[in-house]
């Protein structure tokens, strides 16, 4: 059977153009960047994302002698800005970066237009961080355990400063793993959750480390655990929730890079190279210590397993206690 000279023609211009998209990738991976990255920050200016995402931004404009400016995009839980990145053009030249609960939480307790495991890719983890517990100092407990012990002889009597989805879980597998109870009062933010704890308000909360070390250094609260699973380079003297008699309890907040899915791994693979370079810089290890964030040194590999198992310990915990969060 002869093929039509047209179809053989419409068939050799098809071979032709996958070819040069097949080499337009590596083409492209060469000359990036050649103009202005733009990084997302799904939440408002000033927070920790925000600042840990600017120290970084700077560095690796340095070292590709190219401008990365950081676009704040807050709205719905982080879902605005993930979401924009997510549907953007997959070519390096717009980022995301946001903290794993993004992508291990708000999956599993928020309607969102998007799959961030599969809408995403994974560029790079820069920072982490764990949460510490925080109570009154008119609690009378020193530790863990003491502190244990006053929850079960006090059953629904003490209250917990609420203050974003990820505490809320912290609580949670508290309560789980130590068989308490107590009452969560929400606020907006750490520093209203350490402020009605400072004040006696709640007599207990879970914030960041970075935001709670100021209440800690100047013994305005007491700090009795560390959400890590082991023990924190930035605060080796407060002990883990894990080793004071509730082992297996391990969180901590990663902050990431991503790109949107489909971006070419050449590309990808640069970002990746600078900003790990980036984040080994002393003067940047030294701000972001400076803040409670101690630098990733996880593989892209080990980082995504861990972010997989974060995701796979918050699906059943929000199963088992049927945990509802408002959109």
């Amino acid at each position: 059977m002869r093929i039509s000279l047209s179809l053989r023609l419409t068939r050799m211009v098809g071979a032709m153009m996958l070819l040069a998209a097949l080499a337009q990738a590596p083409a492209h991976a060469q000359t990036f960047p050649n103009r202005p990255v733009r990084i997302v920050v799904p939440a408002a200016a000033g927070g920790a994302l925000d600042v840990i995402s600017r120290i970084l931004a700077i560095k690796v404009g340095e070292i590709w002698n190219q401008q990365l400016y950081v676009e704040n995009k807050p709205g719905a839980n982080w879902i605005v800005g993930m979401d924009a990145v997510a549907k953007s053009n997959p070519d390096g030249y717009t980022l995301l970066f946001v903290a794993s609960s993004g992508l291990t939480i708000n999956p599993y307790v928020f309607k969102m237009p998007l799959d961030p495991l599969r809408d995403l890719t994974l560029v790079a983890t820069a920072t982490h961080t764990p949460f510490v517990l925080l109570v009154n100092n008119d609690v009378p407990a020193k530790t863990l355990p003491e502190f244990i012990t006053h929850l079960k002889a006090n059953p629904g009597k003490l209250n917990h400063a609420s203050n974003s989805a990820t505490t809320i879980l912290n609580s949670e597998l508290l309560k789980a793993r130590a068989n308490v109870s107590y009452v969560d009062v929400s606020y907006r933010g750490a520093s209203q959750a350490i402020v009605a704890t400072q004040a006696g308000t709640t007599q207990l909360c879970f914030v960041d480390l970075g935001s709670g070390s100021p209440a800690i250094q100047g013994n305005t609260l007491r700090a009795l655990g560390l959400t890590s699973p082991k023990r924190y380079e930035l605060a080796p003297d407060i002990p883990t929730i894990a080793e004071q008699g509730l082992p297996g309890y391990a969180t901590s907040s990663t902050t990431l890079l991503l790109a949107p899915a489909n971006t070419p791994k050449e590309i990808v693979d640069k970002i990746s190279t600078a900003f790990q370079q980036a984040r080994e810089s002393p003067d940047v290890k030294q701000k972001l210590n400076a803040i409670g964030q101690a630098v990733s040194t996880e593989s892209l590999a080990e980082s995504i397993a861990a972010l997989r198992a974060e995701a796979q310990l918050w699906r059943q915990l929000i199963a088992e206690r049927d945990i509802k969060f408002s959109q």
